[in-house]
């Protein structure tokens, strides 16, 4: 019982200052207002083991993880706030179960416990709270799904390709063909995409204002599809880069592998992290299917070359 009052108590004051430093560096005025909404529901939090612990005599130390702290900031830095928070609130539903479980107790008084399912409604209400602070999580998907497109669609034709071309050049250069098609093609699917249903939310919205209702949207198809399309060549860019400094044969083929597979787990560990699916399981199973679609092209490749086609 100590050791879980301790550690509930140390959970929610990281997680107060977290918010906290997390909204001294947001620029958006309506994200901050919610980071720091956050920061004083975990303190609240904090408030109540504390008084827990009081109850029982328990001592608690006031100390946060400043380096986890530090760790976090560099984070935000470089994934940018969604990423992040997810990252941050990763385990969240199992907290919500704790608190469940913890609220049936009998280790704990009536009052205690009413504290306890409040928590766990607090806990489970973060999600929506960074929907309304209007945090563009969909744009980050898009992103992070584009990677992941040009990261085995482009790794699967350099692999093939080395099959029957000998020039790592040459490899490049057919892979970056591919890439660019590739990005031209997922760019006007994406677009198409995007207006229709921006056409459709248009419609709904004419309706609307026949009552009096204003629309105030702003188009986001362009921005959309920018996002998608530099996000796709980017990716496509990895699987390339071994073959464009020359490397050649097994190695070049390798080397395209392992930078690739690096990718495409750190791309699947991020989706895992947006759609609440195991991280790390998600990121196995993406890098396994890029290296097996690219291990099913080469050996295509090979076949190909066994019949004496090859290209020097």
């Amino acid at each position: 019982m100590d050791n879980l009052i301790r550690d509930n108590y140390s959970d929610e004051l990281f997680d107060r200052e977290l918010y906290k430093e997390l909204a001294k560096m947001e620029k958006n005025v309506k994200v901050k207002e919610v980071l720091e909404t956050l920061s004083k529901g975990e303190g609240t939090h904090a408030d109540f083991w504390r008084q827990v612990a009081q109850k029982r005599g328990i001592y608690l130390e006031e100390k946060v993880n400043r380096r986890r702290l530090v760790l976090f900031k560099v984070l935000r830095r470089i994934l940018g706030l969604v990423l992040t928070l997810k990252l941050a609130e990763y385990g969240e539903i199992d907290d919500a179960e704790k608190y469940k479980e913890l609220s049936q107790r009998e280790d704990f008084d009536v009052e205690e416990r009413e504290q306890l399912r409040k928590i766990m409604n607090d806990e489970l209400s973060h999600e929506e709270l960074m929907i309304n602070s209007q945090i563009n999580e969909d744009n980050v998907k898009d992103a992070v799904y584009a990677v992941s497109d040009g990261l085995i669609e482009v790794l699967a034709a350099v692999s093939g390709l080395s099959g029957i071309i000998l020039s790592p050049f040459l490899v490049a250069l057919g892979g970056t063909i591919v890439g660019i098609s590739g990005m031209i093609s997922m760019s006007i699917g994406d677009y198409l995409s995007a207006k229709s249903e921006e056409d459709i939310k248009k419609n709904a919205m004419r309706k609307l204002m026949l009552v009096g209702k204003e629309n105030t949207k702003v188009s986001t198809v362009n921005q959309s599809v920018k996002i998608t399309a530099v996000s796709y060549i980017l990716g496509a860019l990895v699987p390339i880069i071994p073959f464009a400094i020359g490397l050649l044969g097994l190695l070049g083929l390798l080397a395209s592998y392992m930078l690739t597979a690096i990718v495409t787990f750190s791309v699947g560990f991020m989706i895992g992290l947006l759609s609440g699916a195991n991280p790390t399981k998600k990121g196995i199973l993406m890098m396994s299917l890029a290296i097996g679609a690219a291990l099913l092209t080469h050996g295509l490749g090979l076949l190909i070359r066994f019949f004496g086609v090859t290209v020097p």
